[in-house]
């Protein structure tokens, strides 16, 4: 499913017109960009670069190859399927709670991650705070007044924020990559972005960037963040799409290992690859909304089955869901993924307390009392 693109954003916006001529624009490039996820890759960047290069960008590895999304039926399921999309989101309050900037701003000594909303996670061990997906704006969108609208505020202020000393970057479709966010914080942070990324940043007279390819790594004061496989696409305007790299994240202190899943969809290939090379993950940021339909979005966005998927190929110890109860870009209701979640669990015998769908502002720590293993839960 490829998603987020400029006229896509639109298709929420008041009146019917404009709302079937953005989802055709939408499907278009939709089925466009998955044809792109099949170019064929040049003799001499089969020679010289790694399978995931092409000729003039990116592609997933592990798509079938018979994976081509029809734009008449996306059409028709969007605005007369039997599936309501939400036009109003409900049964979000319960999720969301509001972060005090004291917790965050004196953090402790055991390591923490602060889920501020959709896929923005304040990560925070040994004096380090990194920052993932940071996204503070009212809209994913590059105009302000129109395109998906947050319908649960981030959990506390920018300015709120400690020192960050690094920024991840998963991707760079509007719900994931904010301009106004990125300029508010700066060169006073280090970006660490996938590869095609840093020119989008200079051009803001951002020069504190690094790019990185899958399975590269960057040394931070002692923390070895790393770029890793994922399974998605990226696109801001008609003409880049898949210019740039996407990607999950790790992060390695000497006794804490945390994984940020951005925005992926699951194979069973890639992410036992990350489990191998980890060993065990401590803390898994696993995305769980923004699923449905599954037959347009089941290649590019893990429903909950997925997420806990990746979570045991991963060895995941303990996770908290991202990417959810903050903006209605698909067909579930926005209270779904919790409910999802617990019904997977159930099926794959793991104990609930493991993998929480966490209140955005809430904030994640080891349990005091590690006797019993592994198992940790929510503040």
């Amino acid at each position: 499913m490829q998603q987020y693109g400029l006229f896509f954003i639109l298709q929420w916006e008041v009146g019917a017109v404009l709302k079937i001529v953005s989802g055709l624009l939408f499907a278009l490039m939709a089925t466009g960009c998955s044809a792109n996820q099949h170019a064929e890759v040049s003799d001499s960047a089969k020679a010289n670069k790694p399978a995931h290069h092409t000729k003039d960008g990116f592609r997933n590895l592990y798509l079938p190859g018979d994976y081509e999304p029809s734009t008449l039926a996306f059409l028709q399921a969007r605005f007369f399927g039997d599936q309501k999309w939400p036009d109003e989101p409900h049964g979000y309050k319960k999720y969301w709670q509001k972060t005090q900037p004291d917790s965050i701003n004196q953090p402790g000594a055991e390591p923490r991650a602060t889920l501020i909303g959709h896929s923005t996670v304040l990560l925070q061990h040994q004096g380090i705070n990194i920052l993932t997906d940071p996204v503070f704006s009212d809209r994913a969108s590059p105009f302000s007044f129109a395109g998906p609208k947050r319908y649960t505020q981030a959990s506390l202020n920018l300015d709120d924020l400690p020192d960050i000393d690094a920024v991840v970057i998963s991707h760079n479709h509007y719900d994931h990559l904010d301009v106004a966010t990125v300029k508010a914080l700066g060169n006073k942070t280090h970006w660490l972005v996938p590869l095609g990324l840093k020119d989008w940043f200079a051009q803001f007279d951002i020069t504190n960037v690094t790019e990185l390819d899958w399975w590269q790594g960057y040394s931070l004061n002692g923390v070895k963040i790393q770029a890793l496989p994922s399974q998605h696409w990226s696109k801001r305007t008609l003409f880049d799409s898949n210019k740039s790299l996407w990607a999950s994240w790790s992060f390695q202190w000497d006794d804490f290992t945390a994984w940020f899943g951005g925005d992926t969809g699951y194979n069973d290939i890639q992410f036992k690859e990350i489990g191998e090379a980890l060993g065990q993950v401590d803390l898994a940021m696993i995305p769980i909304g923004a699923y449905e339909p599954r037959w347009f979005m089941k290649y590019h966005h893990v429903n909950p089955d997925d997420a806990v998927k990746i979570f045991k190929d991963i060895n995941a110890q303990s996770a908290f869901g991202i990417h959810w109860n903050t903006f209605v870009l698909t067909a579930e209701d926005v209270d779904a993924p919790p409910k999802a979640l617990e019904k997977a669990l159930r099926f794959y015998q793991i104990n609930p307390e493991r993998f929480t769908a966490m209140n955005i502002g809430a904030t994640w720590t080891p349990m005091v009392d590690q006797l019993a293993g592994n198992s940790t839960v929510p503040e």
